[in-house]
């Protein structure tokens, strides 16, 4: 690949006109789920070209070598930025006192059972309404979550109580084992 038909800029130019697609794609394909996002990935490759071209290092290289080099490059960017996180227990002591340690379970109120309950009947509810259902029994199944009654959602859709219940019953059926405790 011939690169250097003018200044350093215009190579680069050309450079990042032709690679800009593959680049692209590499970039979504890569794409790290935390704070680092297809654009970042996008802009550090560009980074990546711009101090190779200026080293010399893709005189005669091929496209696909220098794509191959930048998939790396953003491999490695990923795993050497990741975020970590640091898990305490909340009963280890932050700060010793007086009258004995302090702890984090002191401060931070666990609420971890009505969390994950929640969180749970979110889950549950969200898989409901995108997997399988139609848009009938998505609007019936939405409105009983709010709360309203049978007859209230029979009232608003227009449709009779009885065919509420029905559409009711064909969630209650085809999702059955989402209420089922393990024995």
């Amino acid at each position: 690949m011939t690169l250097y038909t003018g200044t350093l800029q215009e190579s680069f130019g050309a450079l990042v006109h032709g690679l800009k697609p593959n680049l692209k794609k590499i970039c979504a394909k890569n794409r790290f789920l935390g704070f680092i996002d297809k654009d970042d990935l996008y802009q550090e490759a560009l980074i990546k070209l711009w101090d190779n071209l200026q080293g010399g290092k893709l005189q005669d290289k091929t496209a696909s070598y220098i794509l191959r080099g930048c998939y790396f490059h953003i491999q490695n960017y990923i795993r050497t930025h990741k975020v970590h996180n640091n898990i305490m227990s909340l009963d280890e002591p932050v700060v010793s006192e007086e009258e004995g340690p302090f702890c984090l379970k002191d401060v931070i109120k666990d609420d971890t059972a009505d969390f994950f309950g929640e969180l749970n009947s979110r889950l549950i509810v969200s898989g409901i309404m995108n997997n399988g259902l139609t848009k009938r029994e998505k609007d019936v199944c939405g409105l009983l979550y709010e709360g309203l009654t049978i007859r209230e959602v029979a009232k608003r859709l227009s449709i009779s109580h009885v065919r509420v219940l029905k559409i009711k019953q064909q969630i209650n059926r085809k999702y059955a084992f989402y209420y089922k405790e393990d024995l």
